[in-house]
Parts: C-alpha cells; structure tokens; sequence
C-alpha cells in the first residue's frame, strides 16, 4: 500500500512542477513580449508553439493571410518561442531588402546540423557570403548558362519522350512526379555532372532517387571530392556548375562587394564548393518542380491561354532548336510563368535579421530580430494587383511596386539560382507544349487543395493527361 501512496506523491509531485513551470512560462512571455514593449500588434502567442500550431492547422499560407488581415502590414508572432515580425508593407520591405540591406546580410540560420551544407550560401553569414557569393555569381551569368544548355537539352529529351509515351497510351499521369523527375536530372547533371536518369525508368520512385542523392555516406563524399580534384588537375571537364566555378573562382572583381572586397579571398576551396553544389540542389529541386507542376495545371484548366502560347511558340520558334535568345523572345509565356508564381509563390516566406537596433516604420526593434516577409498575402493583395492579368503588360508593370511580387527574393541575398530556374522551367514548357497539348482528366483537383508547408505545393498528386499535337 505505501509503494502505490509513494508513487501517487511522485506524479503528484511531477504534475505540480510541470504546472508550475508552465505557468512560469506564460508568465514570463506576457510579461517580457517583445512585441507588447514595442507597440507591434499580434496575437497571444499559445504557449512553447506561438503561430506554429495555427500555421500547421490552417497551412502557413492561409495564416499569414489571416494575420495580416486582422493585425496589419507589420505583425508580431512567435514561432515557439522565437520573436519573428511578419512584414507586407512595400516600402518598408524595400528599406529592409535593398536600402538598408547592410543591416540586414544575413538570413535566419539554425545553428548546428548543417554537416555538408553548412559552407552554402544559405548558411554563410556576413564576410563568409559576401565571399562565397562574388565567386559563385558569375557561374549564373547568361554567358554560363549557355554553355549549359546543351546540357537541359539532352534531359529535356528524355522528358518529351515520356510525355509522348503517355499521350500514346492515352495514360494519366502525375505530373508533379515528372516534373520532378525532370528538375532532378536537370540539376544534377549541370551542378554535378552527375546522370541520375530518373526519367529513363517511370516505375522508379521518385523520393527513392532523391534519398539516394541525400545520402551523403563518406564514400560519396569522398567520390565527389575526387571529382573536383579531378577537374581542377584538368583531368577531365564538362559544362557544369563545378567546373565554372573552378574556371572563374579566379576572376571575381574587386568593386562587386564594394570597399570591404580587398579583405575578401577569391576562391572556394573544395568543401565550400561541395556545400554550394549541395545547397543549390536542394533549394532548385522542389522549388523548380513546383513552378512547373502549377503551370501546366493552368495550362490543362485555361485552354484557351494554353493555345495562345502554343501559337506564339510556333510564330517565334517554329521548329527550330530552342536557344536561350529565342526562350527571351517568348513574351506571352513570361508572363503567363510570372502570374503562375504571383498565384503559387514556391517559397513563402523570406527571412532577414537585424544587425544592429533599426527604426522599422514606427517601431524600433533591437538587433537579432528576425523579419519575415510572407509572400503569398503579398502576391495576392487586391490593393497591389487589382487586375492581375493587366498587371504584366510594361505600362502596368512601371506602375506596380516592385516589392509587390517577390517569388525569388530582392536585394543582395535574393534567390542566386533565378535566371537557372526560369531557363530550366522554360526550355522544358516551350518543347512539350510543341509537342503535347495538356488537358484535365476525371482524376484533376480542380480547384487545387494546397499543402502546409513551407514550400506551397499541392497537397495531393496533379493528374492530367496529354494529347499529341498535329503539325
């Protein structure tokens, strides 16, 4: 009997603390909000998850909706228990992306747990990027993304000719399973140079090849550090990322990162271009498929805007080789792709933290604050885009403010890989939609339910199916 009285005093006992520090909790965060003492408007955090759990519960997107509708362009929230400022407010978002960038370098990092990834430029932080960003632009420049091209092609290939087999078969498919197919292969091959081939097998999983890639065990490690050696002896080369970045590590100017570059080295050394590699992967991979996916939904439910793109791919290319110059030339599916990612922006928030104390609008807010803008509300303000199918055309483009589209990021730390992705994403439209016409089928989700995460993406498989075109 005095064992079940002891162990009763003991979960007695565990109760009353695990009480007595949660109370210490709320106490401590409404007593020493951050937001209370600056004057920013926001919700009572729930306690140890602030917005995560309306954030899981609705979907993030739908939350920083709601938020910013109820408390404002300048929101405060917790994340757990992180203070983050939600900002939509255009003109202060330029100050913090682009006027006053130098107090905002650096992005939110978490600490520990990087492993290979920990040299990318997501993860560098002030001199750290500054350095590894002056070497890794030039990689992107037109000039280098030519050299690729030849590259995409030979991918591309491969995913015409999947996209034919299933219009024979008169076969529905995923096309998110594709597109990711295609973006992996893409990627892999002009970071890497690696064929991963996933488009050759259609019986492969998809998340199978990407673990296999991910895994990054000491012996592939190792492969690719021998790889780099290999190619800085010369002993093999090939039109890829890492090679361009051992070919122009070299050549980076001093004036591109201004007055502080002379302290700035100029080349990477393996690791750090491994973990660039690593990084671009990872951040092009779901971000790309994700434009791709939502497009050739619009493309399958809006036929008549799927045709006018098909006639000015016929007028400005006809049959000829698809080149970079002639991708530039396609206006129409500029801006078509531009109102895909005004209506699914892949990534939803962009993230920035102060340096020092900074006046943001009426507030001051001490140094280490994290600034989120969240994108989706931004990209669907009726007050910036009240037409939005207007809103691409040049007069009405002068017109709107550049902070209120912002699918790649702005500023100094914006997405580096953009002009890759849209190449990327456009050479593989413009050849399938010469070939393949995209239409719903019984098994389309229309309209898309759209998942939680941080990355917007469908929440269910996108089925379509594809016809030949006769020329």
């Amino acid at each position: 009997m005095s064992l079940f009285l002891i162990g009763d005093s003991i979960t007695l006992t565990l109760l009353v603390f695990l009480i007595l520090i949660f109370s210490y909790y709320v106490y401590n965060l409404r007593t020493n909000n951050i937001f209370r003492r600056i004057g920013i408007p926001g919700p009572a955090p729930i306690p140890l998850l602030g917005e995560l759990f309306n954030a899981m519960r609705r979907g993030m997107y739908k939350n920083d909706v709601a938020l910013i509708k109820k408390y404002g362009k300048i929101v405060g929230i917790y994340e757990g228990i992180t203070p983050i400022i939600l900002v939509t407010d255009p003109d202060i978002l330029r100050n913090v992306l682009i006027k006053d960038c130098h107090v905002f370098v650096n992005r939110r990092v978490i600490e520990g747990g990087a492993g290979p990834f920990e040299h990318g430029l997501t993860m560098l932080k002030d001199e750290q990027w500054k350095n590894a960003r002056s070497i890794v632009s030039p990689t992107f420049s037109v000039a280098k993304l030519k050299a690729m091209h030849s590259l995409m092609n030979d991918v591309s290939d491969m995913y015409n000719e999947r996209l034919l087999e299933y219009a024979d078969k008169q076969e529905i498919f995923d096309i998110k399973t594709i597109n990711g197919q295609y973006t992996l292969d893409i990627i892999a091959s002009c970071l890497f140079g690696v064929e991963t081939n996933s488009l050759k097998n259609e019986n492969i999983i998809l998340i199978n090849h990407l673990k296999k890639f991910f895994t990054l065990t000491l012996t592939r490690i190792f492969l690719l550090f021998i790889l780099i050696a290999r190619r800085r002896q010369c002993l093999e080369r090939r039109n890829d990322f890492i090679q361009m970045m051992i070919d122009h590590e070299e050549e980076i100017k001093d004036q591109e990162v201004g007055q502080q570059s002379k302290s700035l080295r100029k080349t990477l050394s393996d690791k750090e271009i491994l973990s660039q590699a690593l990084v671009f992967l990872a951040a092009g991979y779901e971000t790309s498929n994700v434009l791709m996916s939502f497009f050739f939904y619009v493309m399958a439910t809006e036929p008549v805007i799927q045709e006018k793109i098909y006639q000015e791919i016929r007028q400005e290319i006809g049959d000829n080789e698809v080149t970079y110059e002639k991708l530039n030339q396609l206006q129409y599916l500029d801006m078509v792709i531009n109102e895909t990612l005004r209506m699914y922006p892949p990534v939803l928030r962009l993230d920035r933290v102060a340096s020092k104390d900074y006046q943001l609008g009426n507030y001051l807010i001490p140094k280490g604050t994290i600034i989120h803008a969240p994108v989706y509300p931004i990209h669907h303000d009726s007050e910036a885009w009240p037409e939005p199918e207007k809103s691409y055309l040049k007069a009405e483009k002068a017109k709107r403010h550049p902070m209120a589209f912002l699918p790649f990021g702005e500023g100094p730390r914006n997405c580096i890989g953009m002009r890759f992705a849209l190449v990327e994403a456009k050479l593989g439209i413009v050849r399938a939609l010469r070939l393949v016409e995209f239409e719903r089928c019984g098994k389309t989700e229309v309209p898309l339910q759209l998942g939680k995460i941080i990355v917007l993406n469908s929440k269910n498989s996108i089925f379509l199916r594809v016809i030949r075109r006769s020329q």
